[in-house]
């Protein structure tokens, strides 16, 4: 019966009344909508943006946005990278603690990025910058760049170089593998290398290596092997292997050279023929100049050092008063606006206050691991004295170090830091800390960048005519990232902007689809939960409907509480009643359990009652027997309803995961579900990859639901007017 007759549908107080139902409606759907579009919307995002719960993401239609949103995907996760950021970028605020707070602060955000892209990108001054960073870049050992290496990228990775030296190792196995069985023994070997077991690649991370302390000065690097795999994984950063859209840019690189795309492999290898590093050289200078890996900025350790409390007593500076590029004017006699205009390493010239504070930062902070030293035979004699005061013997040298020597005088002082043997990297350390200032050789990024420019330009007025600058100093050289990133972000701005959506995506779904059988787990199962469905439920409603069955009332009300307690309050005697059958880890016990339902035979039975006993007589005077009564009969006309009881059992058995994560122990049985829930609390600190795991997550849902909504409808309305 509709709520309003024909005949009163014109007056007013009954339009305004459909008004108001329709404004209702709309607005309840919305509300249904936005969480959905924000879940969307943020996994399309990164760090940068994830908080900003947009309905229609801001980079869409911002350029300065997406210039800084493609900054994250360089700085980011390993320890100082704030500070870093701000090293290369002088108009940072340094209320710039964190990504989200960056994301935030559109003003700033906004005006950093429009200092870069209004066309300077084209200037031949930023191109030359760019170029002499990329050159320079190109050669600066990776183990002193940064990269963002994180749990998002390195997994692929990994899993292809041991699935690589697999293969390798046994040829003849490999070939007769199974992809599982490959990904398997990748897996093994790498837990056999890095000594560390390893259930999944997903599960791999290096939280301990990207806050190794770059600053401190007796920090030395890991000799492990994951360690050294970290190494690549920066070198792979570096050869831009996970730069989104580089290798179609390359390859038609390669068509405007009149080579044949793919003729020459992406990344190209290190050892490959010259002419075809020189050509790759080449693209990166023009297309990238800036890589992900980035070169580490000394200068941020000498700046917390001269803001430091002890230079603030030194310097008897008043209480809370802080040091800053004031104080640094005063002290060197100059008149820098910034702390990212002073020189580093401090000249050989400087004003002598300035002086005693670089000695006394040397002395104390510098680290050693970019110290080196020149050997001569005082010096040698010196570190022999030292190793004997520290070891006592010869024997007790070569027992703590394991080494073999035979007398004092057949040891020799290293001019750097040995790279293979930590027992003796630590006795080095503990010499160099005792030398002054005078005698260390000290290197840092900057310092290599100056060197590189003055072997490219000749001298400090070459490289200011070259950049059109005005330094005073070579020191106050710094390698520009700034000039080169806007340069990169020039040519790819639309592949840095969406790279992170596509990698969000990527992995979660390398995530679902290839952990164990899940899928194949899960599309049993619903279509167990779904055939259990249309038989056992209608059986039981039409046998309660057609016998009179002796305490058919009890059977009725049991069937109802049922569904009046929740799911999990059977789920422990649920768990000893499965575990007693020795049903665990097996589909029966994900189906049986929910084979039947109270409440659908409860809505099935009074379908059932309601029809007319004529259609049964008429069916039994024609023959039919009682199966083809049930199946002729009253199937047909409970199809909404029976779409409805499918509709449950498909959502009950696709997205319940607190059932089969219990029943099902061995992670070869767990279903989409279940790994998403493992998925929401690993990546716990990157919800944007989970959130792109419930978009993937609930595509069928929304199909099922698009496709069968008229059936769906039926299946509401029908049983209401009966």
């Amino acid at each position: 019966m509709p709520i309003l007759s024909q005949s009163s549908r014109h007056s007013f107080s009954h339009r305004l009344m459909v008004v108001v139902i329709y404004s209702t409606l709309s607005v309840l759907g919305l509300t249904m909508i936005i969480p959905f579009m924000m879940t969307v919307t943020s996994s399309l995002s990164n760090n940068y943006d994830y908080q900003e719960f947009r309905l229609i993401p801001r980079y869409l239609y911002s350029r300065p946005d997406r210039f800084t949103k493609g900054l994250a995907g360089y700085f980011n996760l390993y320890s100082g990278w704030q500070s870093q950021f701000g090293a290369y970028f002088a108009d940072a605020p340094s209320t710039w603690t964190g990504w989200f707070i960056i994301g935030h602060d559109t003003r700033h955000a906004d005006a950093l990025a429009r200092k870069y892209i209004t066309g300077s990108e084209a200037q031949n001054r930023v191109k030359t910058m760019a170029f002499d960073y990329a050159d320079f870049a190109e050669v600066y050992p990776v183990e002193d760049c940064l990269a963002p290496v994180d749990s998002i990228l390195a997994p692929d990775y990994l899993e292809a170089e041991f699935e690589t030296r697999w293969v390798g190792a046994h040829p003849g196995e490999a070939a007769r593998a199974t992809s599982a069985q490959r990904r398997a023994a990748a897996l093994q070997l790498l837990s056999e290398t890095f000594q560390i077991p390893y259930t999944d690649f997903n599960f791999i991370k290096y939280e301990t290596e990207m806050h190794c302390p770059l600053w401190q000065q007796s920090w030395r690097p890991p000799l492990d092997a994951k360690y050294q795999s970290f190494l690549e994984l920066k070198q792979a950063f570096k050869d831009l292997r996970f730069t989104f859209g580089i290798a179609s840019k390359w390859n038609a690189y390669l068509e405007s050279h009149h080579l044949a795309s793919g003729k020459i492999p992406f990344p190209v290898p290190r050892d490959a023929p010259s002419d075809q590093r020189a050509l790759w050289l080449a693209f990166k200078r023009e297309t990238v100049p800036a890589t992900p890996a980035v070169p580490y900025a000394l200068r941020t350790a000498w700046r917390n050092f001269l803001e430091s409390e002890q230079v603030a007593a030194l310097l008897s500076l008043k209480h809370a008063e802080k040091f800053d590029i004031a104080h640094y004017n005063a002290l060197a006699h100059s008149s820098y606006e910034n702390w990212n205009q002073t020189p580093f390493p401090a000249p050989a010239d400087a004003p002598a206050p300035l002086m005693r504070l670089w000695t006394l930062f040397v002395e104390s902070y510098y680290p050693l691991r970019l110290t080196s030293i020149e050997v001569t035979p005082e010096l040698n004699q010196q570190y022999q004295k030292f190793l004997v005061k520290e070891f006592k013997t010869v024997p007790e040298l070569n027992k703590l170090l394991g080494t073999s020597y035979s007398q004092w005088t057949e040891i020799t002082l290293a001019p750097e830091l040995d790279k293979t043997e930590p027992r003796q990297q630590a006795v080095w350390v503990d010499f160099v800390k005792g030398l002054p200032a005078s005698a260390r050789i000290l290197q840092s990024s900057e310092a290599a960048f100056q060197r590189f420019m003055l072997g490219r330009y000749g001298d400090l007025a070459g490289i200011n005519r070259a950049w059109g600058t005005d330094y005073h100093y070579v020191e106050e050289v710094f390698p520009p990232f700034d000039e080169a990133y806007a340069v990169t972000f020039a040519h790819n701005e639309w592949p840095m902007t969406f790279a992170p959506a596509l990698n969000n995506y990527g992995v979660i779904a390398s995530y679902l689809f290839r952990r164990s059988n899940a899928l194949y787990v899960t599309l049993l199962l619903v279509a167990l939960s779904i055939l259990c469905t249309l038989t056992v439920n209608p059986f039981a409603a039409y046998a309660l409907s057609r016998f009179n069955l002796r305490g058919q009332e009890a059977i009725i009300l049991f069937l109802l509480a049922t569904s009046a307690f929740p799911a999990m309050i059977s789920a422990i005697p649920g768990y000893l009643l499965m575990r007693d059958l020795g049903l665990l880890n097996t589909f029966f016990a994900l189906v049986l359990p929910g084979a039947a339902s109270g409440m659908s035979i409860f809505i099935l039975k009074g379908f059932f009652d309601s029809l007319p006993p004529e259609l049964f007589e008429a069916a039994t005077i024609d023959g039919a027997k009682e199966w083809q009564i049930f199946l002729y009969v009253t199937m047909p006309m409970v199809k909404p309803i029976l779409a409805i009881n499918m509709l449950t059992a498909f959502l009950s058995a696709y997205t319940g995961w607190e059932w089969a994560l219990i029943i099902c122990q061995n992670p070869r049985m767990w279903t989409l579900a279940v790994w998403m829930y493992q998925a929401s609390q690993w990546w716990v600190d990157a919800p944007w990859i989970v959130s792109a795991g419930f978009i993937i997550i609930s595509i069928p849902t929304l199909l099922v639901f698009l496709t069968c909504q008229k059936v769906i409808l039926r299946g509401i309305i029908i049983p209401q007017m009966k």
